[in-house]
């Protein structure tokens, strides 16, 4: 019991002791936090606190160790904020009173330190805001010097700006007005005055009322556009009445200059004189839709006009005409001939329609058109297509020669309102190109049965090359057999038969294949191509094969080249080649006919004339180059041509020359 009553009674105060210093460390971050401006932590000052105070105040701290703790509360105090003028007095008093019991030396050793920090660290403190502020005022006094460079600069820029602006406005090539707020002229250049032919006095006086400067018009239109200017800048192309009246074409650009606080000060208008431009754009507009030659409107003027009129009510007329003998009278009296011709025709047409609403264009080297809105009083097709006939048959004299014109023309009349221009147009030419096959000078008037049936025909017609590139056309082998006789139905020959299975039309025979490609521009590549498949059908089979060739392909110059290409090729000998020529070749190429006849016979090839009509000059080409046959596949309708046929197959027969075909008396049929 005696030994445990210490102990107990050290462990009570030391319980004490930690009260007291809570407690005088509450009291204290009380105050401290009471008077601090800035937000701090209270439970971290609490905390501070107690810990200092639990140091300084236990007399087992070594006193080095509480001195130098002491300094640190000092500079805390400093570094948290709590500067103010009682905060260091405050600080003395409560340590004061904490370390009563412990020896004087020791706590005016503390207290001094706890001083000594405090004045240290609110020294260095100062030196910092010191420093801190000459810093500031240096950057400070850096921004003000750098400001006043920058106003020097924007000084002298604005100068030079103005000087660049007096003298661009005095020299410039663009005429410049600058007017105050209520519109009046304060200033104009030379170059506006000249444009407007005003005298040079107007551009030096300030303050020139508008009226002087701008025609009243003119005026109008500026002040219009300031009042619509949906910004602060527009621009525009005005028509200025220039010197003695004339039209001045100028691009204008108005401005609106505003103070700065956002008002306006004045404004500008600058006028750049763009007539040349004007009158250039317009002409090469009007070229650009005219025919040069003529000076009539051309096909990308016309479309839109036709379109136009088949968007009203009524109906129109519309012609295309096709001049005949153009290229001859190019040939024969030169093109300075044919062009004068076509420009004849331009003005005889248009005096023609003269009293219609009418449009008259050259849509073509020598093809025109002319579209008649209708009236009560426009003529019947038949009466319009005579007054163009007449009109266009009174001789042209050209060259000092009377030259003679005539057209080919196909009329279309229909209700305008929902047509389609290219549509009609097509139709017109349709029926122009369906009435010249008729003959020159014919006219026609659209057929819409006829130009359905055209136009499937066309359409097949123009996927032939696709066809022939893709291997679609084959050629069918014939028997050639003899007719009558003991020899009857003996096999004489193979005929090459072209066939094009068409997947939307069906089959397209041997003679549509041949005109088809005529039309097309084909028949060289179709016939070398026949040519080289018949040869070697033929020497593989032993047997001699019949060609027919189109008319194009018969007065083709070069055709005794692809044969003898073709029989080297396929090593079948000339006399097995049965090559028949079209008679249809004879009216337009007889000279050629002729040479391609002599050559082959040369060659030894076999030739034939198919299409044989019995005319005389078929009958003089039989005779004259010894052929070996002539073809006849449809024997005419009319008993006096069929007895006349049946009269010449003896004759021709006589005379060495096979009848092939379903003509009475021929020798050789091909079996289908």
């Amino acid at each position: 019991m005696t030994d445990s009553a210490p102990a107990a009674r050290a462990s009570g105060d030391a319980s004490a002791a930690d009260v007291a210093r809570a407690e005088v460390a509450e009291r204290w971050a009380g105050e401290l936090l009471a008077g601090s401006r800035a937000p701090v932590d209270g439970s971290a000052v609490r905390a501070r606190l107690a810990h200092h105070l639990c140091l300084l105040t236990d007399p087992a701290t070594p006193p080095q160790d509480a001195v130098r703790d002491a300094a640190e509360v000092g500079r805390w105090l400093v570094s948290a904020g709590f500067t103010g003028s009682a905060v260091l007095g405050r600080a003395v008093e409560v340590l004061g009173t904490a370390l009563a019991g412990l020896p004087a030396e020791r706590v005016a050793a503390v207290l001094g330190a706890v001083a000594e920090g405090f004045a240290e660290a609110v020294e260095r403190r100062l030196v910092a805001e010191q420093e801190e502020v000459r810093g500031g005022l240096e950057d400070v006094r850096d921004e003000l010097e750098a400001v006043r460079e920058e106003l020097d600069g924007t000084r002298r820029e604005l100068n030079d700006s103005q000087a660049r602006f007096r003298r661009l406005f005095s020299s410039s090539a663009l005429g410049v007005a600058i007017f105050d707020p209520a519109v009046a002229v304060v200033e104009a250049n030379s170059a506006l005055v000249r444009m407007l032919g005003r005298g040079e006095e107007a551009a030096e006086n300030p303050g020139l009322a508008p009226e002087e400067l701008f025609e009243p018009a003119d005026l109008a239109a500026l002040r219009a556009a300031w009042t619509a200017m949906p910004g602060d800048s527009t621009r525009f192309e005005h028509c200025f009445a220039g010197p003695q009246g004339d039209p001045l074409w100028t691009n204008v650009t108005l401005t609106l200059v505003r103070d700065s606080s956002g008002e306006p000060r004045s404004r500008v208008a600058v006028v750049e004189d763009v007539t040349e431009q004007r009158v250039l754009r317009d002409y090469l507009r009007h070229q650009a839709l005219h025919d040069v030659l003529t000076g009539l409107p051309n096909r990308q003027s016309f479309l839109p006009r036709l379109e136009r009129a088949l968007n009203r009510p009524g109906s129109v007329t519309l012609c295309y005409l096709d001049v005949d003998s153009v290229a001859i009278v190019n040939d024969g009296l030169g093109y300075e001939a044919g062009d004068e011709l076509l420009r004849v025709v331009a003005q005889r047409l248009t005096a023609v329609v003269e009293g219609e609403d009418a449009t008259v264009a050259r849509i073509g080297g020598d093809e025109f058109v002319v579209l008649i809105e209708d009236s009560p009083g426009t003529p019947s097709i038949s009466a319009l297509a005579e007054a163009i006939d007449a009109e266009l048959s009174e001789p042209v004299y050209l060259a000092g020669h009377g030259v003679g014109v005539s057209a080919g023309m196909g009329f279309v009349r229909t209700s305008a309102k929902g047509a389609d221009a290219m549509s009609l147009l097509r139709q017109a030419h349709s029926t122009l190109r369906r009435a010249e096959s008729g003959g020159k000078g014919q006219w026609g008037i659209y057929d819409a049965g006829q130009d359905a049936r055209d136009r499937t025909r066309l359409s097949l017609m123009a996927t032939m090359p696709g066809a022939l590139e893709n291997g679609e056309i084959a050629i069918d082998y014939r028997p050639v057999e003899r007719v009558g006789g003991p020899a009857a139905g003996e096999r004489a020959a193979v005929a090459a038969r072209l066939r094009w299975d068409e997947a939307e039309f069906g089959v397209v025979g041997h003679e549509d294949c041949l005109a088809f490609a005529d039309v097309l521009g084909l028949s060289g590549q179709l016939g070398h191509w026949l040519l080289d498949e018949a040869c070697s059908f033929a020497a593989l089979e032993r047997l001699p094969v019949l060609v027919r060739l189109s008319v194009d392909q018969s007065r083709d110059p070069d055709l005794a080249a692809v044969v003898a290409e073709a029989l080297r090729a396929s090593g079948l000998a000339p006399s097995a080649l049965w090559l028949s020529l079209a008679a249809g070749s004879l009216p337009d190429g007889l000279d050629v006919v002729e040479d391609n006849l002599t050559t082959l016979a040369d060659m030894g090839v076999r030739r034939l004339l198919h299409g044989f009509t019995c005319a005389l000059p078929e009958l003089s080409l039989v005779q004259r180059h010894g052929l070996h046959g002539v073809e006849s596949d449809v024997p005419p309708e009319e008993p006096l041509a069929r007895e006349a046929l049946a009269l010449v197959a003896p004759l021709l027969r006589a005379a060495g020359v096979l009848v092939v075909g379903a003509a009475p008396g021929a020798d050789l049929a091909v079996r289908w």
